[in-house]
């Protein structure tokens, strides 16, 4: 008899009493999910600039500094200038802009999906604006207007906090996010805030609405920080770019994070924060491989053909109990092409078959871009497997046209503008790519917007 590996003998055990668990298993009351919490109603009316409020909206000046006391303003060291127009439509009669873009303005608000509409434009002058949200979720970018003319603009933004319900007592569990890398507690995807960013050459806002609604579907996504948001800097990853390619009649939450796999998103409680806020109807986009590739990692690495796909049994499960879609997105390639992150690509194309679950290869896909920039390669990267801006933007545009072939239930959330781009013919970079990034995170224990100083970007782990 040859010898077996110890942790193939035991990765082949953990698969037989998974598959004994998930067969002969009777439902028991103890095991359905929890109810949702009841809904909490938040709602917004903000009219900026100088001259008289419309009714119903609250008025904001420009030196309207954010404060926890206060629960909305303008966040970090933000100097946005206000412009009078007068006339008799309190609506337009005012509004802020900014000599030096970007500016940016809060709200403390429970977590939940938001309904934001925004007035743009300046009743004297021309107007360019281009809009994010949270962890620099692009929504519009160039949304220009003509001298006089104005427009309303709607999306959907996500609002999280790293706390969990309490388990009952005597019960396992966790009542917070587990969070290992230097940074991540200060980012803005878990502050209390919603935060909206306005950048362009002249960002003209005029007035905002936000209203708390979580009956909107959500795409949730989940992996490492080659799907995570960026703590500074313009672009980040596809989910980063994606809400751009969407109607505003879905929100994204972005669970990604730096340096986890399979196995540590599901035993740092970060699965069940997902879970938490999951609902019927609900998308969850999954993409993992470069961490989990990690032998040098014995206590996350997983091996394609046992642990892995025994993991991803995990995702699945939780996710099709709560009635919501599960959609498998394979790794893409790192900068060399090679064959690096394959092994566990092509385990998730044979999970998917087996188990009848979309799947967007983008791991063929991004080879074949990377073949096609040949040797501009670099320019998508910021090193050997982490994208910069630009990178992040082109795997957007791969994503949601696998939607569009593979995903019919989520598909139909695409804008109908939406011009899909083949992976041999990249696109060149979009212009809000070169906008100011902004700041980075506040430090620890200064929530408000007093200008602190930008926090160093931590290194990503994966490599």
């Amino acid at each position: 008899m040859k010898n077996v590996p110890a942790h193939a003998v035991i990765s082949a055990a953990a698969l037989w009493l998974f598959g004994i668990a998930s067969t002969s298993a009777q439902p028991r009351p103890e095991d359905q999910p929890l109810p949702p919490p009841p809904p909490v109603h938040a709602e917004f009316k903000f009219d900026f600039g100088p001259g008289q409020a419309a009714p119903g909206f609250t008025s904001v000046q420009a030196d309207k500094v954010y404060s926890v006391e206060q629960g909305y303003g303008f966040d970090f060291g933000s100097k946005p200038a206000g412009v009078a127009r007068g006339g008799g439509d309190a609506m337009r009669d005012g509004f802020v802009t900014a000599a030096e873009p970007p500016f940016f303005f809060s709200v403390k608000v429970p977590e939940g999906n938001y309904r934001v509409t925004v007035t743009l434009g300046d009743a004297q002058g021309e107007s360019n604006t281009t809009i994010r949200s949270e962890s620099g979720h692009i929504h519009f970018a160039d949304l220009a207007t003509k001298s006089g003319v104005f427009i309303t603009r709607t999306f959907y933004s996500n609002v999280r906090r790293p706390q969990l319900p309490a388990p009952p007592p005597n019960a396992p569990g966790g009542t917070i996010v587990h969070m290992f890398l230097a940074g991540e507690a200060e980012s803005r995807a878990w502050d209390e805030k919603l935060t909206i960013e306005f950048n362009g050459p002249r960002p003209c806002l005029s007035t905002m609405e936000i209203v708390k609604d979580d009956t909107v579907p959500t795409i949730f996504t989940a992996g490492g920080s080659t799907v995570g948001d960026p703590r500074r800097g313009p672009g980040g990853n596809w989910p980063t770019q994606i809400c751009q390619w969407l109607k505003p009649e879905i929100a994204l939450c972005n669970s990604a994070e730096g340096g986890e796999t399979t196995k540590s998103f599901i035993t740092g409680q970060r699965l069940d924060k997902v879970l938490s806020q999951m609902k019927a109807g609900d998308f969850f986009l999954i993409q993992f491989g470069h961490n989990d590739s990690k032998p040098q990692w014995p206590q996350t690495y997983t091996e394609p053909a046992t642990t892995f796909k025994a993991y991803l049994h995990v995702f699945l499960a939780e996710t099709r109990c709560r009635g919501a879609t599960l959609v498998l997105v394979t790794p893409m390639e790192r900068r060399s092409n090679g064959d690096t992150v394959g092994p566990w690509a092509r385990a998730m194309r044979e999970f998917a078959t087996a188990e009848n679950v979309p799947l967007i290869d983008q791991w063929a896909m991004s080879k074949e871009m990377w073949t096609a920039l040949g040797p501009n390669v670099g320019t998508a990267f910021a090193d050997q497997t982490h994208l910069n801006g630009y990178g992040g933007y082109l795997l957007s545009k791969l994503i949601v046209a696998g939607v569009r072939k593979n995903v019919p239930g989520l598909a139909k959330f695409i804008v109908d503008d939406f011009k899909d781009m083949e992976p041999a013919h990249p696109e060149p970079a979009p212009g809000y790519l070169k906008q100011s990034p902004g700041p980075g995170a506040p430090a620890r224990g200064n929530r408000g917007g007093n200008g602190a100083a930008p926090a160093p970007a931590p290194k990503g782990a994966d490599n």
